[in-house]
């Protein structure tokens, strides 16, 4: 039930790290056939980095999401992913960490793997990759591709990413002009497609992720802040 909550995301040139993504903390809710949870994400810039967090909650789940990175020259800098769910019975908790001495990416938890990945290539987590998207589409970039890590086998899968349309998005009783982004990997029917609000600095304002099994939608409802 809970792999269906993760949204993934990108990689691209190193002009485009220079770009700063406005710091956010906003309330999101997530639907699916099987759940409605409603939760808060935070964007922030930490001593050493940058911090990615979602928190959610209802009447018989908690889920406590969390991505360490940096931005340096070739994107993404992977630091460590981690996701905590209760009751304990889900069995969700995972936790990744990125070695760039030995260029191996372990996880453990729910699934146990290593990996070795490329350092010199930005290797994003279902959080980070968010923040590549909206760097790469506020810097005008329409298509790219993310390599994304396999959050249940390990290794990496490549996603492509292209810009399908401009249209206009309702939120709080205001209009806001957004780019709408689509995520496909060949060989897959699953379809992932993004709003982002230009006046927002591309923030998320609704993501559906549609597949042969599935129709999840993840919508923003309220800023708390912003910058």
């Amino acid at each position: 039930m809970m792999n269906k909550i993760f949204f993934l995301v990108f990689l691209m040139s190193c002009n485009i790290f220079a770009t700063e993504i406005t710091e956010y903390k906003a309330k999101y809710q997530f639907d699916s056939e099987e759940i409605s949870i409603t939760g808060v994400r935070e964007f922030s810039k930490i001593e050493k980095g940058y911090e990615l967090k979602f928190k959610a909650s209802n009447l018989v789940a908690r889920m406590h999401f969390i991505s360490l990175f940096d931005i340096n020259e070739n994107g993404i800098k992977s630091s460590k992913y981690e996701i905590k769910i209760r009751p304990k019975f889900l069995k969700r908790d995972q936790k990744i960490d990125f070695d760039y001495q030995s260029s191996v990416v372990q996880s453990i938890g729910r699934n146990e793997w290593k990996s070795s990945f490329d350092v010199g290539e930005a290797t994003v987590d279902p959080l980070n990759a968010q923040i590549m998207i909206r760097k790469n589409i506020k810097n005008g970039v329409e298509k790219f591709s993310l390599n994304l890590i396999n959050m249940k086998e390990g290794g990496i899968e490549k996603y492509n990413y292209s810009v399908s349309d401009m249209t206009t998005c309702s939120f709080n009783e205001s209009r806001y002009t957004c780019v709408v982004l689509d995520r496909i990997k060949v060989g897959s029917s699953r379809k992932t497609t993004y709003y982002l609000a230009q006046e927002l600095d591309f923030m998320f304002i609704k993501i559906t992720d549609v597949s042969d099994e599935w129709v999840n939608t993840l919508e923003l409802k309220e800023i708390l802040s912003f910058g």
